[in-house]
């Protein structure tokens, strides 16, 4: 008799073990993509405040208007030219 007692709380005691271990596992893997979005969410939060100060400086600042079509599209003033040098 107390040789099953024995076997059964073995038994019980391994079943509650593997359970455990399953809901770490589950719980570390939430805690990890918690944390992923969490820091998701920081990088795009720091995105929007970058691209709001650059609507903010294309409504208020007409040389800022000037410097990114000068730039990024190449546009020139009336009278200017481009010299390539290169390729």
């Amino acid at each position: 008799m107390r040789k099953i007692r024995n076997n059964w709380f073995l038994l019980v005691s391994i079943l509650f073990i593997f359970l455990i271990s399953i809901r770490l596992k589950i719980f570390y893997s939430a805690y990890s993509n918690f944390k992923f979005y969490q820091n998701e969410i920081n990088r795009l939060k720091e995105e929007n405040r970058i691209l709001a100060e650059k609507i903010k400086k294309i409504k208020n600042d007409p040389y800022y208007i000037e410097k990114i079509l000068r730039e990024e599209y190449g546009m020139v003033k009336d009278g200017e030219f481009i010299i390539k040098i290169g390729e």
